[in-house]
């Protein structure tokens, strides 16, 4: 049974390995990169897990007109930044679905509908999905984009969730099979290994 948490946003377009995502949310509510989203297709249908790997702010007329300002008040910036709703545009790739209670580390078979919600996952739902560590290769292989950036925020997000269930081991495990899925080439090895040990993750198995 699926956690009732709120929508984030609604998918404006997709292909077999990512979709894009319209939202209009707080600044303190926007997906960070390297955190995972659900999307559910339908009644009886899978529901598919991604990582974002990109956020966008876009502008508008009114604030292209605000920053063009030679004399900005502290107001208009503060009211700007908290109060408007400005257009965020959310990049995912899909790492993997879920068909009832079975994961699979596989592309989904087909993408999501233009307009289907996404959710953020719990710590519950990303301990679920990520607790076999097959999905992980996704994230390597992401083109045009640093892996080592990718997995470092990545896992220390599942790291929390995991030990806030109470698997104090994961972080361990997945960093061992990144290892693995890297040991061909070294270089791509440091680069992860470097990020993976900037970003702590192991700080909160202690």
């Amino acid at each position: 049974m699926k956690e009732k948490n709120s929508y984030i946003g609604r998918m404006l377009s997709a292909n077999s390995k990512e979709c894009v995502v319209s939202a209009l949310t707080p600044q303190n509510e926007i997906p960070a990169f390297g955190s995972m989203l659900r999307i559910p297709t339908g009644e009886g249908q899978p529901e598919i897990y991604g990582v974002v790997t990109d956020v966008t702010l876009e502008e508008d007329g009114f604030l292209r007109q605000i920053a063009g300002s030679a004399d900005i008040s502290e107001e208009v910036i503060r009211d700007a930044q908290e109060n408007r709703n400005v257009p965020i545009v959310i990049r995912t790739a899909f790492i993997g679905y879920m068909e009832g209670d079975r994961v699979l580390h596989l592309l989904p078979p087909r993408p999501p509908v233009t307009l289907t919600e996404i959710y953020p996952c719990s710590p519950r739902e990303i301990c679920e999905f990520t607790r076999k560590l097959g999905y992980l290769r996704f994230l390597i292989d992401i083109a045009n984009l640093p892996a080592g950036e990718l997995l470092a925020v990545h896992l220390r997000q599942a790291a929390e969730a995991h030990v806030q269930m109470g698997d104090t081991t994961w972080a361990q495990r997945a960093v061992e099979e990144i290892m693995e899925l890297l040991s061909g080439t070294p270089d791509g090895l440091i680069a992860v290994i470097g990020a993976i040990g900037d970003a702590d993750i192991f700080t909160n198995e202690e």
